[in-house]
């Protein structure tokens, strides 16, 4: 998805223009569909090791080696040619002051009353609030540490493969029964951009809704005195070969949703991607529960 000659600019300028608004769009009508051979090369699929072959990447992304101070400054110095999700998610943290309470963050904590939303209580999603029926969960993953990949999804990166953290969260999550209890999350501290990918089965024509919901972790940090929260999470649907197309997640601290309408194309095949942005070398911890998936308004059964 990059480009030798300047991998993060190109990188992002592709994300920016996948972005688009939620609404009603399709595989349908003249959907584009790009020629992706500019960046495949940059695609990392991350597989845990089995008995049957080795990890890719090769060995766990714990510890992150630590870039030096030229090259922080090098990606600081492309902070104005960030793309609007990334400006977004700078813009609210700023606003909300350098020691601003949080739910799921830095801190100081958010607590009592604050602390709940219109879907969850703190960092724990409600069933009261999202009472389902979901497509998934994320209560059974495969792998090992650091490298815990849910059941019937694939992992992916465009940057940062060797460093990405892809696990069970089992603190940031729903609320029981749900088996296990965990989320999916994916996580670094250095630039990167990766997710999971999941494809299904719909008739040709229908409407396809999907809904997850997100919490990006409150990091909050600081560069000589500046801000420099940039990350956002997005959701990305794909009909058939065309295109995907992403709804942006922003915002920091608390569960949130994320939803878009697609029409199926001609072979009824949609792939849903859960995905996380960073462009900086921060904390980021993002983590993605209760996926929800509706054809014709009517629940996918499978």
């Amino acid at each position: 998805m990059e480009r030798r000659r300047n991998p993060l600019l190109t990188l992002l300028a592709i994300v920016a223009l996948l972005a688009v608004s939620t609404g009603a769009a399709g595989a349908s009508g003249g959907a584009p569909m790009s020629d992706w051979s500019a960046w495949q090369t940059y695609f990392t699929p991350i597989v845990p090791a089995t008995p049957h072959g080795p990890a890719s990447p090769a060995g766990l992304p714990i510890p992150t080696q630590s870039p030096s101070n030229a090259l922080l400054q090098a990606w600081v110095n492309m902070i104005p040619s960030l793309p609007e999700p990334a400006q977004m998610a700078h813009a609210e943290e700023v606003a909300r002051g350098r020691n601003h309470p949080t739910i799921v963050g830095h801190g100081p904590a958010v607590t009592g009353v604050a602390a709940r939303n219109e879907w969850a209580y703190g960092n724990q999603l409600l069933n009261s609030a999202n009472p389902g029926p979901f497509f998934e969960t994320f209560d059974n993953f495969y792998g090992t540490t650091w490298r815990m990949i849910p059941h019937l999804w694939g992992a992916y990166a465009y940057r940062g493969a060797d460093s990405v953290v892809l696990t069970a969260e089992k603190v940031v999550k729903d609320e029981k029964p749900y088996d296990g209890s965990y989320s999916m999350k994916i996580a670094a501290s250095v630039p990167f951009e990766a997710g999971v990918s999941r494809e299904i089965k719909v008739p040709p024509g229908s409407e396809v809704k999907v809904r997850t919901m997100y919490v990006l972790y409150d990091h909050g940090g600081l560069h000589d005195g500046n801000v420099l929260t940039y990350d956002w999470a997005a959701l990305g649907v794909k009909c058939d070969d065309m295109d995907a197309e992403w709804v942006n997640g922003p915002w920091h601290g608390q569960w949130l949703p994320l939803e878009h309408t697609v029409i199926a194309g001609p072979e009824g095949r949609i792939m849903i991607f859960l995905q996380v942005i960073s462009p900086l070398a921060e904390n980021v911890n993002a983590y993605f529960d209760d996926v929800q998936v509706w054809v014709d308004g009517e629940p996918y059964q499978g």
